[in-house]
């Protein structure tokens, strides 16, 4: 999808028809002015942009990140224990 489809289908169905009649303001995306098309995109995008700040609040992006090297590690040992243990058979059966 691109941004503006992203910016019409937003204007088109999230905004309520009650809120177009009241401010006078058209159905359609492609139907308000260049500049009412400005100031809609203008709010997404500053509505998106808090919405992420707050959701990705850096103390807890750090606590994944060290979760996510100390998971890794462990599936790294993990990987090598299965590798040894195969390798290992493999060994007992040639014999």
């Amino acid at each position: 999808m691109n941004e503006e489809t992203k910016y019409q289908r937003i204007y088109e169905e999230e905004v309520s028809d009650t809120i177009k009649d009241t401010l006078e303001l058209p159905d359609r995306f492609y139907d308000l002015s260049p500049d009412q098309r400005r100031f809609v995109t203008e709010l997404v995008d500053v509505g998106t942009r808090w919405a992420v700040e707050e959701s990705l609040d850096p103390t807890v992006l750090e606590e994944t990140a060290a979760l996510a090297g100390e998971m890794g590690a462990q599936l790294y040992n993990f990987a090598n224990m299965l590798s040894h243990y195969l390798n290992a058979d493999d060994e007992e059966e040639e014999k």
